[in-house]
């Protein structure tokens, strides 16, 4: 349901189309001669007789903001596509590792393949000896099997499975490529390569492949116009938002519903909202003993003569310590983790300013 002209330039021909499409599916529902306004002022608070008013209201102030369901025109829920995934189990590679794409707008310098290809084969390494558990030794076993075998066979240029479907990962996500039209840029690779390639053929593949990369990952079903989570005791069993009356589960056009008591097809929820668990990340950050002690420098070797070299040495982070004394105490705080991040953003926004003056 590709409704991104509801906020689009509201001068623009999509969203002058859009809102008349619009008005004439919300004349079709009207609720006893009246229809709720959904526009960024009213939204959905009050109704007005004349469809006219309403047209006026939406190119005035716009859409109220999330209404990509009309729940209150009409709509009972989301309709999935005949192509979508069924499956969400399969995360995103790209929103684990948190990939941006060339921020400066400066000309972006190759790395050397083989160097990438022996820097991830060194952190699988480094992996499967910190694995916690059997099932997590045999993720990143069929890992290290994947970064080694050749894309195809005979490959000179020495690409690998895991290597190739990474950087495809990548680009996907540099340029916002839709999942589908992914899968469909992997089958057509795949027929041009040589037969019995090691090409995923389809996107599914591709991120079961690269999924042990990423971080632990909670879903949580949520309203299609963001008014709730379906959670704890009040929603997590309910079947349409208490709020809006928004369906939870897409509507599927050969979905039979229930047969014997018992659902025939997976439901597939409206809205997921996932949420990384914070102590994973922690456990991240401190798995290589290098940035462990990097991570614990401005506590055990940071010199203390007074000159300001290190976000420690300021007022501020002494504040922090004062006020959460037993925060403070802990060398492995994350407050550098977070100040350098602070300083890398203001160095890329200064770099950035320099490089377009």
């Amino acid at each position: 349901m590709d409704r991104q002209w509801m906020y689009a330039d509201r001068r623009s021909k999509e969203f002058i189309d859009g809102v008349h499409y619009f008005l004439r599916v919300a004349e079709a529902n009207r609720k006893r001669d009246f229809i709720c306004c959904p526009c960024n002022k009213c939204k959905n608070q009050k109704e007005y007789s004349a469809s006219r008013t309403i047209h006026f209201h939406l190119f005035e102030s716009g859409f109220m903001p999330s209404y990509n369901c009309w729940t209150s025109h009409g709509e009972q829920g989301v309709e999935m596509e005949e192509d979508e995934v069924e499956d969400d189990n399969i995360p995103d590679f790209a929103q684990f590792v948190g990939f941006e794409g060339n921020q400066t707008g400066e000309e972006e310098i190759a790395a050397d393949g083989n160097d990438v290809a022996d820097d991830l084969g060194q952190m699988l390494q480094d992996a499967r000896e910190d694995c916690e558990s059997e099932k997590e030794a045999h993720k990143l076993d069929k890992m290290l099997e994947d970064h080694r075998t050749s894309l195809y066979l005979g490959c000179e240029q020495g690409h690998k499975k895991l290597d190739t479907t990474l950087e495809l990962l990548q680009w996907k996500a540099k340029n916002g490529v839709s999942d589908k039209a992914f899968g469909d840029l992997l089958k057509l690779v795949k027929n041009i390569l040589p037969g019995g390639n090691k090409l995923p053929e389809t996107t599914y593949e591709a991120k079961k492949i690269v999924c042990p990369l990423g971080l632990e990952v909670h879903k949580i079903h949520a309203c299609p116009n963001d008014c709730i989570l379906y959670r704890g005791e009040e929603y997590e069993n309910l079947e349409a938002c208490p709020v809006c009356k928004a369906l939870r589960y897409k509507i599927r056009r050969d979905d039979p519903g229930e047969v014997d008591g018992q659902l025939t097809k997976k439901r597939i929820p409206a809205k997921v909202m996932w949420y990384f668990p914070i102590i994973p990340r922690l456990r991240r950050l401190f798995r290589n003993k290098g940035n462990a002690r990097m991570l614990r420098w401005h506590a055990e070797e940071r010199q203390h003569d007074g000159m300001l070299r290190h976000p420690a040495d300021g007022s501020q982070w002494r504040n922090i310590d004062r006020k959460f004394k037993e925060f403070g105490k802990d060398a492995r705080n994350i407050l550098s983790v977070i100040w350098d991040r602070e300083y890398r953003d203001q160095r890329l926004e200064a770099d950035t300013i320099a490089h377009v003056a």
